[in-house]
């Protein structure tokens, strides 16, 4: 290791760590210490001299990038687990990038703990937690100190990261757009879009501790509720809607909308009309720029703009995996339609989207697809029977549709907003 080279560490080896923070820490000239329990991810890294590339999906061209050399250890063997706490003990970052917070105590929580008792005042750390949960830096931090004894130069920090795309395994389109496999004979690439900016809380280890970060695309907040609750709530749940009628329509990409009138009318229009009137009634005394009028209408060009960059090919079957989970009664989908009619506004859009997810998983009727929908909800309240009214309704608004798929879906709604001029290709 070079003097004063500093250290990352980074636990998990997914698309948002991979493609992303070690991507930043290796412009850094960070030392990158990787960390996961996939022995075949671990030892296709390794027999490719410790070294990974990623694609780059820009709105005009892809551009391949290696990434190394890294160290990359397998925490299930005891002799590589105890490396890691030792550089768990000297990072100067280090991040969680894993599926879930459930994944916390299966060996996270304790490999954090034993690392970070190694430390002392003078070497101060943030571990950022990249899981797309809200709180989840609050949750991990419970579960590393649970008695409430977080050292105070060490801070959990929650993150925002909105990163698109993820990994392509279709040899036949690997080859067309000429993609890098993320190792020598790998029969996987890693596409991701040319987005990086991180949005954290605002650290306080800088005052006391002369804490220094080695990332440079960090937007730091007071208010990290506001963007937690603005990616869950307007990011992934605009996905969701997107996706599981993107699958009915029979689409592969989320590229594929441009062209699609349905993707104004319905997407575009579902951020402004139903996650944006929420969004900015319950954060108008926020700062932030995102929740004025200006600035939320340009975040949501922008997130629709990469949505449908025709580069990024991002797969409409990673956008609605597990459904069930998206459909809880905490989740995206039914969160932001409880927060919309919390302030007045009917949220028929994102109602067509929980119809287009119990479609296109099984030929239900009606009575049974509001059974299903009604049984994954461990909790619910008042709402409860105005929002399944309204996805009734929508169930049989896209049966509708499916029998006369070349009428756009958005006809079928009967509402259209005074922004509603665009196409999707407008955004391209």
């Amino acid at each position: 290791m070079k003097n004063n080279q500093k250290i990352f560490v980074g636990i998990g080896s997914g698309a948002i760590q991979l493609g992303l923070w070690a991507y930043q820490a290796n412009l850094a000239g960070m030392k990158i210490i990787l960390c996961d329990v996939d022995p075949e991810r671990i030892n296709q890294i390794r027999k490719n001299k410790n070294c990974y590339h990623i694609n780059i999906a820009h709105f005009d061209r892809i551009v391949s990038v290696k990434i190394g050399p890294v160290e990359i250890y397998n925490i299930s063997i005891p002799e590589e687990r105890n490396r890691v706490i030792g550089y768990i003990g000297k990072a100067n970052d280090i991040v969680t990038a894993v599926p879930s917070t459930s994944i916390y105590e299966k060996g996270i929580s304790d490999l954090l703990k034993e690392g970070l008792l190694l430390r002392n005042k003078n070497s101060p750390v943030i571990v950022y937690a990249s899981e797309n949960q809200i709180r989840a830096a609050r949750t991990l931090e419970k579960l590393v100190f649970p008695s409430g004894g977080t050292p105070p130069f060490v801070q959990f920090c929650d993150t925002v990261i909105a990163r698109m795309g993820g990994v392509q395994s279709d040899m036949k389109l690997i080859k067309k757009l000429e993609l890098q496999p993320m190792t020598s004979g790998d029969k996987e690439a890693m596409l991701v879009e040319d987005f990086d900016k991180i949005i954290v809380e605002k650290e306080y280890l800088s005052r006391k501790y002369s804490f220094e970060t080695e990332f440079s695309r960090f937007h730091s907040t007071d208010d990290i509720g506001l963007y937690e609750e603005n990616k869950l709530f307007g990011h992934n749940a605009v996905h969701s809607l997107l996706g599981f009628i993107g699958k009915l329509k029979g689409y592969t990409f989320m590229s594929q909308y441009n062209g699609d009138s349905d993707f104004g009318y319905i997407g575009v229009d579902a951020l402004r009309e139903e996650t944006g009137r929420w969004s900015k009634m319950k954060y108008k005394s926020s700062k932030e720029e995102i929740v004025t009028e200006n600035g939320y209408e340009s975040w949501v060009v922008q997130l629709c703009s990469r949505i449908v960059n025709p580069f990024l090919f991002d797969l409409v079957d990673r956008i609605i995996r597990d459904p069930e989970r998206k459909l809880g009664w905490d989740d995206r989908l039914i969160s932001i339609m409880r927060n919309s009619f919390s302030v007045g506004v009917v949220p028929k859009r994102y109602a067509l989207g929980v119809a287009s997810a119990l479609l296109y998983q099984k030929n239900l009727t009606k009575q049974k697809a509001l059974a299903i929908l009604e049984n994954l909800w461990v909790k619910s309240d008042k709402q409860k029977g105005k929002i399944i009214k309204l996805v009734g309704d929508a169930f049989e608004i896209v049966q509708g549709w499916k029998t006369s798929p070349y009428k756009s879906l958005w006809q079928y709604i009967g509402v259209r907003s005074q922004h509603s001029t665009k196409q999707s290709n407008d955004y391209a």
